[in-house]
């Protein structure tokens, strides 16, 4: 059973469609994404997706929890089914470390983990090991550069993925209306970049 507060209802994305397979990249985090969108990070950091990992630990979001048939007092931090969707790149080469039941995490997977807590800018927008490179030039590359290295525009079926009636606490949602409010604030780019949002568009 997946955890969907509604106080902290993120809006998430499937991982499985990335112009490039997402399993040629890994996840690097969202504060290598910082270094040069700072602006989006600071904003994301206020969302309810970059809190998504912290509703599901004991006591937080008690009252969504409880009308949504949940226990407010349970640690669902520690089942996989919930954490799936509240982490970035669950699972995946460099993202949040699988919970596989008798198995302990090894030293990286466990400093690796909190820095992976929470919905991040690459649950959106596809794991950043290749197009890291970017960030050590000062050219100014279009989103069709960045696509090739499997970056994508999130859409209403990505979101699907988790936000979905097999959450307990599903509720119906407007795409267009969670981007730039759930995710991070919209800002103009200089170049037809990767947060040129025509996905908030259908386009």
């Amino acid at each position: 059973m997946r955890l969907w507060p509604l106080l902290f209802l993120p809006l998430l994305v499937s991982v499985e469609t990335a112009a490039c397979p997402r399993e040629e990249a890994a996840y690097v985090g969202s504060k290598s994404c910082q270094k040069c969108h700072f602006k989006e990070y600071g904003s994301w950091q206020k969302t309810k997706m970059a809190l998504a990992f912290k509703t599901l630990k004991p006591g937080e979001a008690a009252e969504a929890k409880k009308k949504a048939g949940l226990d407010a007092a349970k640690d669902y931090s520690k089942d996989a089914k919930c954490v799936t969707c509240h982490v970035t790149g669950y699972g995946k080469p460099g993202g949040y470390p699988a919970i596989v039941e008798g198995k302990e995490w090894t030293a990286d997977e466990k400093a690796r983990a909190p820095l992976m807590e929470g919905v991040g800018c690459e649950s959106c927008h596809g794991p950043g090991e290749k197009s890291s490179p970017y960030k050590k030039d000062n050219k100014e590359y279009k989103w069709a550069d960045i696509a090739k290295l499997g970056a994508v525009h999130p859409d209403e079926k990505n979101c699907a993925t988790c936000h979905n009636k097999g959450s307990p606490s599903f509720v119906e949602f407007k795409f267009a209306e969670k981007i730039g409010k759930d995710t991070h604030e919209i800002l103009k780019m200089k170049a037809d970049h990767a947060c040129d949002h025509k996905h908030a568009e259908g386009k």
